[in-house]
């Protein structure tokens, strides 16, 4: 795991996660959110867009398939969550995959 610096590929991130339309939530994740109160799709993809505007830092993972995540652990609401994404394409172009979504442990 590393700190990822380079601002395009925050910038894309934030991109995304402002056009909730472009955004996947795995079925884990979803029951993960649906546990927590108050905690929805539009809360954790805000926290990331706050979360990179505020210079906070990112972290990338090379996953065992080779695909790139993005890793935040950030504020949704009061509480720290630890957040995990990639990019993927689902034949009707690209988009943002939120495969991991909890209160970090």
């Amino acid at each position: 795991m590393w700190e990822v610096q380079d601002a395009a590929e925050k910038d894309k991130v934030a991109a995304f996660a402002r056009q909730s339309g472009l955004v996947t939530v795995s079925g884990r994740a979803e029951r993960d959110l649906g546990q927590a109160q108050g905690i929805s799709k539009a809360g954790i993809l805000e926290a990331i867009v706050d979360h990179i505007s505020c210079g906070y830092v990112v972290y990338g993972d090379q996953m065992r398939n080779g695909d790139l995540a993005y890793i935040f652990k950030c504020f949704v609401g009061r509480h720290r969550w630890y957040i995990k994404l990639k990019f993927t394409d689902f034949g009707q172009g690209e988009r943002m995959h939120v495969f991991s979504a909890h209160a970090d442990r």
